[in-house]
């Protein structure tokens, strides 16, 4: 039986409990509320794509961006090639959660190649538009403009597929090391949406819209059907977490950028259909400006990043790329990640992005001695 005194502690310490969790909870409500109605506003969105920049190239709707950094040691130019069918502020998502961010805090002079908004006049624009004729003058401005001979290319998604058709087509190309991410060489291994090409019955020209593109209406409805419920998974979570505004920036700022999709250019998607259709990135008789190239003719020090998670892009529709190139010096990288989650989010930022650069390091000239070379994330003061 417990004392007086002692029952009366006990007591207190329960209400005390209470109260505490009552005032949690209060706090989480009123947050919940006020997060709530910020969000339906609209009045809390971040500023996507924020690390400032300047256009060095530009040509008809592509432009050559190069980030600001107050310190770029003796290391190869990093050019990032973006895919042709979504925003590539995605790799630049928002401060403290941002891919170029955290390579220029590790002292990459990054340059990003934005392909922009395919109207009318781009319809035209085949792979070798892309492959032949834009990224080889990116390359060069890209030398011009940071001083080095030679660069490192890291494709992200279709952007791999670019770099590799690049890479394969100019086997002498000023390339230190190629880097390719969540990028598709496998198409027996493609999500069934994605297969569609191989069946007789699949017509291009129905999907095209006025403009002789694939609307981004298309491509949104194709994405999200590979994952039917996400839409619903992804309120209730933020139904879940209207307190917490971390969690409300977070998931505003992917699901802006998820649903922001640019044209498909047409002449470039009919030639990626064959391209699945003929598994040709796997099987061979790759061709490009009417000439036959070869992905063995890639040479430089190559790395394939995958997500082990990714329904976009499963593993075994990006593993194969490594086995494909000639390359001596070749790494995988497999992470426990997503397509997105690569480079997005807390694993990212803490583990996933450090594992790229560290290779990305080894294929570099480094000042390790430099004080930012290891160091954590951090903003820059634009030069």
């Amino acid at each position: 039986m417990l004392r007086p005194t002692a029952a009366t502690d006990l007591v207190d310490r329960m209400v005390d409990r209470m109260i505490g969790r009552l005032r949690t909870d209060a706090d989480k409500t009123w947050r919940r509320t006020t997060n709530g109605v910020r969000h339906l506003a609209g009045t809390d969105r971040s500023t996507l794509g924020a690390s400032a920049k300047k256009t060095v190239w530009r040509r008809d709707n592509v432009q050559l961006w190069r980030y600001d950094s107050d310190w770029r040691p003796d290391k190869p130019a990093l050019l990032l090639v973006h895919s042709l069918v979504s925003r590539s502020y995605v790799l630049d998502l928002r401060p403290g959660n941002s891919f170029v961010e955290a390579l220029i805090a590790r002292g990459y002079d990054v340059f990003l190649l934005d392909w922009g908004v395919p109207d009318a006049v781009d319809a035209g624009n085949t792979l070798e538009t892309y492959c032949l004729e834009y990224l080889p003058r990116a390359v060069d401005a890209v030398r011009s403009t940071s001083g080095h001979e030679s660069i490192t290319m890291f494709g992200y998604c279709f952007g791999g597929v670019l770099s590799l058709l690049y890479a394969a087509a100019h086997p002498e190309a000023p390339l230190s090391s190629l880097a390719v991410m969540a990028t598709p060489v496998e198409s027996r291994h493609l999500p069934p949406l994605f297969r569609a090409p191989h069946s007789g019955r699949f017509d291009v020209e129905a999907i095209l819209d006025e403009n002789g593109n694939v609307p981004p209406a298309s491509i949104l409805a194709a994405f999200r059907a590979l994952k039917p419920t996400a839409d619903l998974v992804g309120t209730v979570n933020l139904i879940q977490n209207l307190w917490n505004p971390a969690f409300v920036d977070a998931h505003n700022a992917m699901t802006t950028w998820s649903r922001d999709h640019v044209p498909f250019a047409g002449a470039a998607f009919r030639q990626t259909v064959e391209l699945t259709r003929t598994n040709a990135l796997l099987e061979g008789g790759l061709e490009l400006g009417d000439r036959p190239i070869s992905l063995r003719d890639i040479t430089v020090p190559f790395l394939n990043i995958y997500g082990l998670a990714d329904h976009i892009v499963p593993p075994a529709a990006a593993s194969p790329a490594g086995d494909l190139v000639g390359s001596t010096d070749r790494t995988d990288l497999a992470l426990p990640a997503g397509h997105v989650g690569l480079i997005v989010g807390r694993a990212a930022h803490t583990r996933h992005v450090p594992a790229m650069m560290d290779w990305l390091d080894r294929h570099s000239s480094i000042d390790a001695s430099a004080p930012e070379a290891f160091g954590p994330l951090r903003r820059k003061v634009p030069a």
